[in-house]
């Protein structure tokens, strides 16, 4: 089996979900444009796929999921809309952020109307159980908040030194900003499948979820550092010169001598750093430990998701799952 192959054949099914409900509902063309903008940009669509692939996994019908998926998609490409312009990242994807492409207003709006669009698909949850339909479309709301809460935290983190921040409290940031979606995701599959909300089978996806995702953003902080600027869509080391609090730059810190942190504190954060002090900042965080303990963290939370999978039956779709929590520690984009 081709695990990449599988996981883009369901996001894809979703995202193709999503664009055909955002050409029937969206009638203003360009903020159908900019709503669509991630979407046709090529997402990989890891959460719908995930959605899916843990619904076939339990013996549910997959595509009875997938409006489902496309609602998950659909608030998740809404928030990453939002954070650009609030971080002002300028591109996402390898393509131009919506709110550079169009404006500040246009990029609200997209990110508004895709979460609308999200509770639209949330209603089409046909030959589903009223007791699943309730709960998702309450949980997706209280999910959003959260996402919220986790940039807001995001946010709050830019005013403090690294040195006030813990280890701790970098990874509930990044459980709120990605870990709760990529969760309920999986969750939802399962409930989808079974058929209900209240099975010990539940529990078992949830912990797998929250295993993987969490190996999942400690990769991308990996890949931020040391990934391939074309692959990754945008550009080597602007983490570092944005001064992003991530789980890396506050380890290192946390743990540099004063001559390391004196460095490290001089580019973190530093828009005009060339090129050799973003290396320069980059090998410091190597030397001290830093990119090993989050290679070493996302190995054993991976480990972990894996064993979890032992207990679903055995079929093609936990086998993938299986292997998915495995490439998390492998993806170089």
């Amino acid at each position: 089996m081709d695990l990449k192959l599988e996981i883009a054949k369901r996001g894809k099914k979703a995202i193709e979900y999503l664009l055909m409900k955002s050409e029937e509902k969206i009638h203003p063309e360009s903020l159908r444009e900019a709503a669509e903008h991630y979407l046709r940009a090529g997402g990989k669509g890891f959460r719908p796929a995930m959605l899916q692939l843990v619904c076939g996994a339990l013996g549910g019908d997959e595509e009875i999921a997938l409006p489902v998926a496309a609602a998950i998609e659909a608030v998740h490409v809404s928030s990453l809309i939002h954070d650009d312009m609030m971080d002002q990242d300028a591109t996402r994807r390898g393509v131009e952020a919506v709110w550079k492409k169009w404006d500040n207003t246009i990029a609200i709006l997209a990110g508004d109307v895709l979460i609308g669009i999200g509770y639209v698909l949330a209603s089409e949850m046909e030959s589903i159980n009223d007791d699943i339909c309730h709960q998702f479309s309450t949980k997706l709301a209280n999910i959003y908040v959260e996402l919220c809460h986790g940039q807001m935290l995001d946010i709050s983190f830019e005013d403090m030194d690294f040195a006030d921040i813990s280890v701790e409290e970098i990874k509930k940031m990044q459980y709120l900003k990605t870990g709760v979606l990529f969760e309920f995701s999986c969750v939802t599959g399962a409930k989808i499948a079974l058929n209900t909300t209240d099975d010990p089978m539940i529990d078992t996806v949830r912990e797998y979820a929250r295993l993987a995702g969490t190996a999942f953003q400690m990769q991308d902080d990996i890949i931020g550092l040391l990934g391939d600027e074309e692959k990754v869509g945008k550009p080597i080391g602007s983490d570092i010169r944005e001064g992003k609090r991530t789980l890396i730059a506050v380890h290192a810190v946390l743990n540099a001598d004063e001559t390391q942190k004196e460095l490290l504190l001089s580019v973190l954060g530093n828009h005009e750093a060339s090129e050799e002090e973003i290396r320069t900042c980059l090998n410091t965080m190597q030397d001290i430990g830093s990119v090993d303990y989050a290679k070493h963290m996302a190995k054993e939370m991976a480990e972990k998701a894996m064993k979890h999978i032992d207990e679903l039956p055995v079929n093609e779709q936990s086998k993938l799952l299986k292997m998915f929590a495995a490439y998390m520690i492998e993806r170089e984009f």
